[in-house]
């Protein structure tokens, strides 16, 4: 807010520099305008003077809004005019203009008496808008001045501009004032104060001695200070009706089911921590936790029972977390009364608040990005995979998203790559096809064949975890380092929105995106045939990681800061793989060829499939992002890792369902 004081130079060591004192340093700008034939510095010491050399009195409005219009009008969104003998309670008047909306046009303050005009004596409010209508006008309003009114002159300048007469009140909003009859103000002070409407007042008028000045502040200041303690006693009274004092109470269930979860532990295990697990060991950081708010405890204890009581052992722990509070512990601890020698129990309650929720600034990022997608295809997948390129033809080329899908053709050691005996010949067939239908847009599709090695048994993605690795090391050698990578499978069923998805969660040098897909039961139990989105049909698959996003120079470059400038850049994206590889080696083998892939066969490489497991181990300098994602759907199959914890057969009343209905057929174990 802009504040602008009509005065005089005979004005200026007075009520100027009272009114400067008193609001000068609450306001955003102030400015002092008088009639100067001199360089204003010369004379006078207070800072904010503008000085006019046209000394014609009824000008002057129109004098001030063209300085303030050329010189303000892109920076305040309201202006307040009054004179030099207007007390303002500038705290007041900033919770008024606070509260009226920044879109309208504003010309607020009090009549004059039969007029349709604001008094500048008990002051005026103009919205940014009515400035810039004033100024656009100026020349009508100079040539129809006919008072010495500066509050008329304001007034018709305004009307004729806007159409807008004196609002004496806005939005709920007024501005009140108070016109003394008396000048000795410290005589009639106490009388004034039990009047309404001089303690509602936001300006006051005529104030000719300097100490009224000081003693309306001190007043006004007062009341503010009394207003304010109130409001401090009002919001403190029902903080002392929750626990920690102040704390959020937490938020409401809305049912019976939506109650947080209570988890019992104690000292080495937490026991039922989810739906599958009766009972684990605790993590070193929650077992670290534990310890510290024992600690805590103990302390507390010993500060109130000095001499009284010794900590022996944990008896009882249990263990909620509030998405909106936080964690609260309950402990029953045993301590021994060193006065009897006996055991007494105590029950505490600890409670570790959410911090201070900050909004981290990220990268820009935008969906036009191109998303290469790696899709794994096994020699006994090639009719899902069909499936798969059909539905995705159909819903991602057909729109011509920007797109690069790389096949990854999976040959055994022992199976033809060419001719009519090629297991991928339908599969290339169509590659081919969409490439010569496609050559001229955005989307791009392509193969690259991996040989696998010659062993006993055929390889399998589900039985040798480790392919995960080659598949990606060696893909990525053909699509390039700087391109955003996509993992998916056969199984997968995919949208415009969940690449949409991927290109907003994945930041270069910043983040890596983990989506959990939406995994269908087996259609012959749940009765759900097609993959739709519903509880019956089935559930986020919280365990797999297969899927995963990320741009190909965060997955080879996070382990070295070393440049080499002086290698060439085919050769230098080579050695980037090697080196961010390089920490990594020791738990799984950088893959260069087809033939490297018998270095991952050994049983100490097999099981170790887990690309967002080593973002998170080796990476620390990315964000790992997990979010369920509901435009990845995944078809039902037979899942071959028993370490599994769901299999995604049905969900509990399903299965109870078929026990019931298939009892006879059940054979019961002993």
């Amino acid at each position: 807010m802009f504040v602008g004081i009509f005065t005089s130079e005979e004005k200026i060591n007075t009520q100027a520099l009272h009114i400067n004192k008193t609001i000068g340093h609450l306001v955003d700008r102030i400015k002092f305008f008088i009639t100067a034939q001199y360089k204003l510095k010369t004379k006078f010491n207070l800072t904010g003077l503008v000085g006019f050399t046209d000394a014609r009195y009824k000008y002057r409005p129109f004098q001030v809004i063209k300085y303030v219009g050329d010189t303000f009008a892109q920076d305040f969104d309201y202006y307040f005019f009054t004179n030099d003998y207007t007390f303002v309670n500038i705290h007041r008047l900033k919770d008024v203009v606070n509260k009226i909306s920044v879109s309208m046009d504003v010309y607020l303050g009090t009549k004059v008496k039969d007029s349709s005009y604001c008094s500048l004596e008990s002051g005026i409010v103009i919205s940014n808008s009515v400035l810039k209508a004033m100024r656009t006008h100026l020349d009508w309003c100079i040539m129809n001045a006919i008072s010495d009114d500066h509050s008329e002159n304001i007034g018709r300048c305004i009307y004729h501009s806007l159409g807008l007469s004196c609002q004496e009140s806005i939005q709920m909003e007024s501005l009140p004032s108070f016109r003394l009859k008396h000048f000795d103000l410290s005589q009639h002070l106490l009388e004034l104060t039990g009047r309404e409407t001089f303690n509602d007042a936001i300006t006051i008028y005529p104030v000719l001695q300097k100490d009224d000045f000081y003693l309306l502040n001190a007043y006004f200041l007062k009341q503010r200070l009394t207003i304010i303690n109130e409001e401090i006693h009002r919001l403190s009274e029902p903080l002392t009706e929750v626990w920690p004092p102040g704390q959020r109470p937490g938020a409401k269930p809305a049912t019976r089911f939506d109650l947080p979860r209570q988890y019992y532990f104690n000292m080495t295990h937490m026991f039922f921590p989810d739906d599958f697990v009766n009972i684990r060991k605790h993590s070193e950081p929650e077992l670290l936790d534990i310890e510290n708010i024992i600690q805590e405890v103990k302390a507390t204890v010993s500060n109130k029972y000095p001499k009284d009581l010794q900590y022996r052992r944990l008896i009882n722990g249990y263990r909620k977390f509030d998405l909106s509070r936080g964690m609260d512990y309950t402990l029953d601890l045993g301590f021994r009364d060193l006065n009897t020698g006996k055991e007494v129990i105590k029950r505490f309650e600890v409670c570790k608040p959410l911090g201070r929720v900050e909004f981290i600034p990220v990268p820009y990022v935008t969906e036009n990005t191109r998303v290469t997608i790696l899709l794994p295809i096994q020699e006994t997948e090639v009719q899902l995979a069909m499936e798969f390129l059909t539905n995705y033809a159909t819903l991602i080329m057909d729109r011509k998203e920007k797109t690069f899908l790389m096949l990854v053709l999976l040959y055994q050691y022992n199976s033809e790559s060419k001719g009519a005996g090629d297991v991928f010949g339908d599969i290339k067939a169509f590659a081919t096809k969409a490439m010569s239908k496609y050559k001229n847009d955005d989307v791009k599709i392509a193969w690259v064949s991996i040989r696998l090695p010659e062993v006993p048994n055929p390889l399998y993605i589900e039985e040798t975890k480790s392919l995960n690795f080659a598949i990606v090391d060696l893909a990525l050698r053909k699509v390039g380092l700087d391109s955003l990578t996509l993992v998916l499978n056969v199984y997968c069923n995919i949208t415009v929105d969940f690449l949409n998805r991927v290109r907003m969660n994945t930041i270069l040098n910043f983040q890596i995106f983990s989506p959990i897909p939406f995994r269908q039961y087996n259609p012959r139990i749940s009765q759900y045939k097609d993959l739709e989105l519903n509880k019956n049909a089935g559930h986020f698959d919280r365990e797999e990681y297969q899927f995963i996003s990320f741009y190909g120079r965060d997955y080879v470059t996070a382990s070295t800061n070393q440049k080499m400038f002086w290698i060439p850049q085919d050769l230098l994206d080579f050695c980037y793989l090697f080196l961010a590889r390089k920490k990594y080696q020791h738990i799984m083998p950088l893959i260069r060829i087809d033939n490297d892939i018998t270095k991952i066969l050994d049983d100490e490489y097999r099981e170790v499939g887990n690309i967002f497991e080593m973002f998170v181990k080796f990476y620390d300098k990315l964000h790992c992002m997990r979010a369920t994602e509901m435009n990845l759907k995944i078809k039902y199959h037979e899942e071959v890792d028993k370490q599994r914890h769901n299999l995604f057969l049905g969900n509990e009343a399903q299965l109870a369902k078929l026990l019931l209905t298939k009892k006879d057929d059940v054979i019961e174990l002993s």
